[in-house]
């Protein structure tokens, strides 16, 4: 089973490097929203000792101190800036957790796209006929779609700190953040292949996903913090799966409370948000591997 499974994956990826354009264009978006969203953003949210609505929204009680803290001190500007820079929270530190999960999410959840291309050329009818468990088929294109978005987040995540956004955690955060963007890969890829499976034709499925991929974003915490949101709106937020992956990105690059600390006191008291953010992703990848699987099953052509 776990063979098939290799070989089907296999021929996805070839597929995919193939396309270089899409392969660009997957990651030049990304960067896009990095370099012109969330370096205005940053200038909004940074100054010389100051504070500002957008500062408090993304820096909590933080701004508050760093903004007492400061006056007290009566520092030069250039004293301010470097200790506002080291101490405080820049919009692009919180932003780029965010444009991460976004890449994952948008790597995996058009994957489907590759079963309604097989449908229509007549290679699904024999994956179906051929003697291997129908799980298998179900197991590789959804093993496609998690290492495409993990290699995808990867290349986003160490882009974004090449332009500046930092990890407080080292190799250890980067480690637990990848773990999650696993999680939510098998999810969405599992999602898009129970489209797939379903839909005949590919602008079904991208009517779908554009319908929901933009709801998604904006409210999985990646532009403000959930708890900034109108209460409808965080009712959806924590519906949404996106947002516990943006929750546990954050958490693991940047630390509890966004600390400023480093290891070992960057990662203490998060275990218990970690562990809610893994309970939800689990449970949302966990029920669409078992539709998918029973839709692949029943499939019967």
């Amino acid at each position: 089973m776990i063979k098939e499974a290799y070989y089907i994956c296999e021929r996805e990826l070839r597929h995919f490097i193939r396309m270089k354009i899409q392969i660009i264009s997957s990651i030049v978006t990304p960067i896009v929203w990095l370099v012109f969203f969330g370096y205005s953003m940053n200038i909004m949210s940074s100054g010389l000792g100051g504070i500002n609505t957008l500062s408090v929204l993304i820096g909590g009680e933080r701004s508050f101190f760093l903004y007492f803290l400061i006056s007290s001190l009566k520092l030069t500007p250039l004293q301010s800036l470097v200790i506002q820079n080291y101490l405080g929270i820049s919009y692009l530190d919180f932003f780029y957790s965010g444009v991460i999960g976004v890449t994952v999410m948008f790597a995996c959840v058009f994957s489907g796209l590759s079963i309604i291309w097989d449908k229509r050329f007549g290679f699904f009818n024999k994956l179906l006929v051929s003697p291997i468990p129908r799980f298998s088929i179900m197991l590789g294109k959804t093993m496609y779609a998690m290492i495409r978005g993990i290699i995808q987040g990867a290349i986003i995540l160490g882009l974004s700190f090449l332009i500046g956004a930092r990890i407080r955690t080292g190799i250890v955060g980067v480690a637990l953040a990848l773990i999650f963007m696993l999680l939510l890969s098998l999810g969405f890829g599992a999602f898009s292949m129970s489209l797939g499976i379903k839909l005949a034709d590919q602008e079904a499925l991208f009517g779908i996903v554009n319908m929901i991929t933009l709801p998604l974003f904006i409210s999985s915490g990646a532009f403000m913090p959930v708890e900034s949101m109108p209460s409808w709106l965080q009712v959806i937020a924590y519906g949404n799966p996106l947002t516990y992956l943006v929750d546990a990105l954050r958490l693991c690059l940047l630390g509890g409370s966004y600390s400023a600390l480093g290891l070992p006191f960057s990662l203490m008291d998060v275990a218990p948000r970690l562990i809610r953010d893994l309970v939800a992703l689990s449970a949302f990848t966990g029920t669409f591997l078992i539709i998918g699987t029973i839709l692949f099953r029943g499939s019967v052509k």
